[in-house]
């Protein structure tokens, strides 16, 4: 964008664009695959029965990965929306993806996108979502957030 905005310009609409996001962006959470943790042999773990003398049967603990982030939540409606490569390109076309109802797109900045990229499950509002895209950088002067599709999952 050298010679069509100048510097001031340029931090100026980054600065507006970090002002919107904060303003309308809420809390959520995302979880990776659970860490595993091998538990360290004990007197009480018997190999033969590949128990504890509790009665436990594993000696693997599993412990929750998750951290919050601010996000911007957009509710998808399916009855004018339908997701493409090209704006514009649905009318006559096969190509529409039909998500199911309660899908949301979700914006994020480059923090998040990091985590959530090699996330599996994002949870706000008490409803848990499965990462259904990529994430899609956005910005007027450079990929400051990135935007992922969530479908919800029934539990």
């Amino acid at each position: 964008m050298a010679g069509f905005l100048s510097q001031n310009q340029i931090n100026k609409i980054n600065s507006l664009s970090d002002t919107l996001h904060t303003t309308f962006a809420r809390t959520i959470t995302v979880y990776k695959n659970a860490k595993k943790t091998l538990i360290a042999s004990t007197d009480n773990w018997n190999s033969l029965y590949r128990r504890t003398n509790t009665g436990s049967n594993t000696s693997v603990e599993y412990t929750t990965v998750s951290e919050s982030f601010e996000a911007r939540i957009y509710y998808v409606d399916m009855d004018k929306e339908f997701l493409s490569n090209e704006a514009g390109a649905q009318s006559g076309t096969q190509n529409k993806i039909i998500l199911p109802d309660g899908s949301v797109k979700i914006v994020v900045t480059e923090a998040g996108y990091d985590y959530i990229r090699e996330a599996r499950r994002v949870e706000f509002d008490g409803t848990k979502f499965a990462i259904k895209s990529d994430g899609v950088p956005r910005g007027l002067t450079s990929n400051r957030f990135f935007t992922f599709v969530l479908t919800p999952i029934d539990e």
